[in-house]
């Protein structure tokens, strides 16, 4: 199945969620495909270093038959990633002319269905033509929200572009409440009044704030590599448990 792990607010923690996902279902042997579609490249960063032949770019722009060359392998035996770049931007801009650009990544991933199991999509953090074709190609959309008061901002139009782009009144979607922190105890009673809309595609799962998982994204790693006892390790695991089990529409 491919998610799309997308929100147009920043500073939600997408990334965090998106490379957390891939790496828990490597962690449990499911051959799995990161996609980094956001052009700053945070998600590549966590699992490539050095200069890149290849990238994202040359994967929505190409035949559909060279979509494997732009597939990059990690230190996870069953994680690969396609990174990205920052010429990514620019990509956007070409694909802005091209005809049924919505479409272009939908088609490059349909020959890497058959060999990865999950295809997890990082987008960037706006409701652009790179997010419309993550949206097209999802079976999923997977939408991290921070608590808060601007928690929900952005959920409805989000799901009405996906809606426009796909043709469908039900598009398939969980709203992922992250980043929880049970000390603030107001805040939460007013996320929990703004989601109640929402209420039956939120998934059980919360990811909290901790320090472990801090530290791990400023390492710029998966909480499995060094932290994989630690609370946040078991959050992601019982996410991918929940995500893995879910029975769409």
């Amino acid at each position: 199945m491919i998610f799309a792990v997308t929100n147009a607010k920043g500073g939600i923690g997408k990334t965090t969620v998106a490379v957390n996902i891939a790496a828990g279902f490597a962690d449990k042997g499911r051959p799995t495909l990161l996609i980094d579609l956001d052009p700053q490249g945070h998600a590549s960063r966590c699992f490539v270093d050095g200069e890149l032949e290849r990238d994202v770019s040359d994967l929505i722009m190409d035949k559909p038959s060279l979509a494997s060359k732009s597939v990059i392998p990690t230190e996870y035996p069953s994680l690969h990633i396609v990174p990205a770049t920052i010429e990514l931007t620019e990509t956007a801009e070409l694909l802005s002319s091209r005809i049924r650009r919505e479409e272009r990544l939908l088609r490059a991933l349909d020959p890497l269905r058959e060999p990865y199991k999950n295809i997890i999509i990082d987008c960037p953090p706006s409701l652009g033509i790179l997010t419309y074709n993550a949206i097209h190609a999802a079976d999923l959309l997977i939408i991290p929200i921070q608590p808060g008061m601007g928690a929900v901002m952005g959920i409805a139009a989000l799901l009405e572009a996906a809606q426009e782009l796909r043709d469908e009144t039900l598009v398939p979607y969980r709203i992922l409440i992250n980043m929880f922190d049970i000390r603030t105890s107001r805040t939460n009673a007013i996320i929990d009044e703004l989601i109640e809309d929402y209420r039956q595609k939120v998934f059980r799962t919360i990811i909290s704030k901790s320090e472990a998982l801090n530290q791990a994204n400023i390492a710029g790693e998966p909480v499995w590599k060094s932290m994989r006892n630690s609370k946040s390790a078991e959050e992601f695991d019982a996410l991918c448990e929940e995500i893995l089990k879910l029975r769409l529409r």
